[in-house]
């Protein structure tokens, strides 16, 4: 009989956090197996960064039919991106009445990092110890001053590009030259500083700059194309399949595995430790079961939650982890959906050059609640905007120009670089009462793994804020000199900006968290989640560079430990 393969590390999830933990335990000699629950991916074939609008099948309304029989995400999906994307058909979840959750789901090698929107923002002491500042729940178990090193590796070994700008709420860090702000952006950025708020260049995870390691495994210099979300060929825009991938890879120290669907960890009946986890084949529906010393579940939010709770046994009888009842608690997500637009008249009839098709934008970070001076009476925690000017290689802003034939086309090529945009994006409050649950009516997915019920809610705080960024917007606008100007919205249902967040939160205190201060869960110390799970507040800005420093500091003492001998 073939004694069984045990590996250092069974990774479950090949995104963000996946693809870090790859690299850095193969780096460090570990073997490790990475479960990925979609098909694998070659860039040549599934990647569409240059294909033309023209090219769009049905002129990017799909084939007839597809949105009845398959459900995809067509408000985030574009037609060629949709098979990044699962068929809810297959993946089914369950919300109350009345009480929407918007999941958006990537199971495919790399995961969410194929079209990732890029933004690489650090959190500061004023997200990580938000508790001291507002008296709102609880500080996370770390400072900024402990993940600092991190972010600098994670900036350095991605590739972030932007500008240090000192401002103490929103660290600086290693950074690539700065993508230029078109004309616009510029406007507005005076806009915003005649206010008294800061306006910098997105960071974004393209590369301006190659480095020897960026150089060593293919990667490109971004060359302006505006369409990463449709997977980024030349690999310019960090994700996965560009970067931590082929470095493992290239150790000889990773088996990656396709197509495999984790239904539960496997706990040693006599250690109460995991000592697997078993999973089955996508396509054939095959079982099969895997065994690591250690088990990194890296599936996304929600994913590594559901697994965790479908982990029952007799000694975790409410799920791996949830000793403390906080397991699928504390769920949150950013929200959007208050919107501006104008337009900037002096820029009308200007020639576009090829930067004006650049993947990035302005920033305008939170200017509320900073401090004492910036308290506002209605709401805790703060917002940012993103935002844009110009237009990408298709012109949306034709869909608001009336007229017809030369003169309409007249008018789109004179306002082609004039819009400018905006849209909020803010924190939500960690509430107990927003949560997951294994479905209680025995709703199960296509391979009979039980699905999440999700419960959750905005409250009067995301309200008010939605209110504050609303006027903040037409503000900054009007200040800027445009026209046309319209501001406002619906704040967008959770889960629709895809940042779901919490629901797995570390802590200091094993009675109220799921795991300590590096990753690891308190009840089963082979077990670590080094995804957004881990996340003790959402702050308002977007998460994955903080995914991939906390995946790069856990890995280092998973590593160390294992060497010990105590994992």
């Amino acid at each position: 009989m073939q004694a069984r393969r045990v590996y250092d590390a069974v990774i479950i999830g090949s995104g963000a956090a996946g693809g870090m933990a790859a690299k850095e335990l193969t780096e460090r000699g570990h073997t490790v197996l990475v479960l990925e629950a979609g098909p694998p991916v070659n860039p040549q074939r599934d990647f569409s960064s240059h294909k033309w609008p023209y090219e769009a099948m049905y002129r990017g309304f799909g084939p007839p039919g597809w949105k009845q029989n398959e459900q995809w995400m067509q408000d985030t999906a574009g037609d060629f991106s949709r098979h990044f994307y699962i068929k809810d058909t297959e993946h089914p979840y369950t919300t109350d009445p009345g009480k929407p959750f918007l999941w958006v789901r990537a199971r495919i090698v790399g995961g969410k990092t194929l079209h990732w929107g890029r933004l690489s923002w650090r959190l500061s002491d004023l997200d990580f110890k938000a508790a001291s500042h507002d008296g709102f729940d609880v500080d996370w178990p770390i400072s900024y001053g402990e993940i600092e090193p991190y972010y600098d590796r994670a900036e350095e070994f991605i590739g972030v590009s932007g500008n240090n700008d000192g401002l103490w709420y929103q660290p600086d860090g290693k950074f690539l030259p700065p993508m230029k702000l078109t004309c616009g952006e510029q406007l507005l950025r005076r806009g915003a500083e005649k206010l008294g708020r800061a306006a910098i260049t997105s960071r974004v995870a393209m590369l301006t700059g190659v480095k020897a390691h960026h150089q060593r495994y293919g990667r490109a210099l971004c060359h302006y194309c505006g369409h990463c979300g449709d997977g980024c060929d030349v690999g310019a825009m960090f994700s996965s399949v560009s970067s931590t991938l082929p470095v493992a890879a290239a150790t000889g120290k990773m088996t990656l595995r396709p197509n495999s669907v984790v239904r539960h960890i496997i706990i040693d009946t006599n250690t109460a430790k995991a000592k697997g986890v078993a999973y089955v084949d996508r396509l054939t529906h095959r079982e099969y079961e895997a065994f690591g010393k250690v088990v990194i579940v890296a599936a996304s939010t929600l994913e590594s939650t559901r697994l965790l709770l479908n982990s029952r046994s007799r000694q975790h009888p409410t799920g791996l982890g949830n000793s403390s009842g906080v397991l699928g608690h504390y769920l949150v997500d950013h929200f959007g959906g208050i919107n501006g637009f104008g337009v900037f008249p002096t820029l009308g009839d200007r020639e576009s050059v090829n930067e004006d098709g650049k993947a990035a934008g302005l920033f305008i970070p939170r200017f509320q609640n900073l401090d004492d001076k910036t308290r506002h009476p209605k709401f805790l925690r703060g917002y940012g905007f993103e935002c844009s000017s110009g237009q990408r290689m298709f012109p949306g802003v034709a869909r608001g120009i009336d007229g017809f034939g030369s003169e309409f086309k007249q008018q789109v090529r004179r306002r082609y670089l004039t819009p400018v945009f905006t849209t909020v994006r803010a924190s939500m409050l960690s509430r107990f009462d927003n949560f997951v649950e294994i479905d209680p009516g025995g709703v199960v997915d296509a391979w009979g793994i039980p699905v999440l019920k999700v419960h959750i809610q905005h409250s009067d705080n995301e309200r008010e804020m939605a209110k504050d960024a609303a006027g903040a917007t037409e503000e900054i606008l009007r200040a800027a000199g445009a026209e046309m100007i319209s501001a406002g919205g619906q704040i967008t249902a959770p889960g629709r900006i895809i940042h779901e967040l919490g629901t797995a939160r570390m802590g200091d205190d094993p009675k109220k968290s799921v795991l300590n201060k590096y990753n690891q869960v308190w009840d089963c110390p082979n077990v670590f989640v080094t995804d957004g799970a881990a996340f003790v507040n959402s702050a308002n800005q977007n998460p994955t560079l903080t995914i991939l420093a906390l995946t790069m500091r856990a890995c280092e003492y998973m590593s160390a430990e294992m060497k010990r001998g105590n994992l």
